[in-house]
């Protein structure tokens, strides 16, 4: 069974699921809600198989924000989490979207931690140029911008170009993904303005995983990354927009669970 429990990391209050019997595998969720949102279906099929730590990023659900949410914060903040919770490597690690960046990051930056990797569309690392750094940090510009760009991606017809499959565009979790949005736009512009991390090339098996109709992110995007990073495998999900593992739980987890176990 998998069950939630609240922690304080460094004074702030943060949420993370736990349970299953297994080796560790971590779920690092996208921008579009919390873990739950994002690992419901996962958490019933992985728990047998592994031992699931699904945090709530900070920022996200009730986990209290960073105080600057970059790249870097994420990853201190992610070391203290597995710190707190007796983790050691070698670890299985899995993110979605903006989580598939923290995790690729995480396993470039910690060789021999992370035994397997699989990126959900997303792990792409953007380097925003110098000029375009400095219009985000305008004082007068960047809230405009950012409160522009989360009423667009966040509206319903946001939310449509994500998800593909009819039956998981539900009310409920159009709510989830709004009530997470200040938190995501607020980390995209923080990440905007700083560099990102350089070591960004794992060295463990990594899988990336593409819904077949992501409308955030193309097919070609998924195959651009996977060309990028060694030892890496790619992999097309039918009928699935930018969050297969909810769209299509049964083809995604099956091409994961095949992955992830083998030797």
């Amino acid at each position: 069974m998998i069950t939630h429990q609240t922690i304080s990391i460094e004074g702030r209050s943060a949420k993370v699921w736990l349970g299953g019997s297994g080796r560790p595998l971590v779920l690092l969720h996208g921008g579009f809600g919390d873990a739950q949102q994002h690992w419901h279906a996962t958490f019933q099929a992985f728990a047998p198989h592994f031992h699931i730590i699904a945090p709530d990023l900070p920022g996200f659900g009730v986990s209290a924000p960073l105080a600057a949410p970059n790249f870097q914060s994420y990853l201190s903040w992610i070391n203290v989490l597995f710190e707190m919770l007796g983790l050691a490597g070698p670890m299985l690690m899995m993110g979605n979207s903006f989580g598939a960046a923290l995790a690729r990051l995480y396993a470039s930056a910690n060789t021999g931690e992370i035994d397997r990797l699989v990126l959900i569309d997303g792990g792409a690392i953007q380097d925003v140029g110098g000029c375009a750094r400095s219009i985000f940090q305008l004082p007068i510009v960047s809230p405009l911008m950012l409160e522009l760009a989360r009423r667009q991606s966040f509206s319903n017809n946001g939310l449509r170009k994500a998800i593909h499959v009819d039956s998981a565009f539900t009310p409920e979790f159009a709510a989830n993904a709004q009530a997470a949005s200040h938190g995501f736009v607020t980390s995209m512009k923080e990440m905007a303005t700083n560099e990102p991390p350089s070591l960004r090339t794992p060295t463990c098996p990594t899988l990336i995983v593409w819904g077949e109709y992501d409308g955030l992110s193309s097919t070609a995007n998924g195959q651009k990354l996977s060309a990028s990073i060694p030892h890496s495998e790619f992999v097309l999900i039918k009928d699935a927009g930018h969050m297969p593992q909810i769209e299509q739980p049964q083809a995604f987890h099956a091409v994961v669970l095949k992955f992830l176990e083998s030797k």
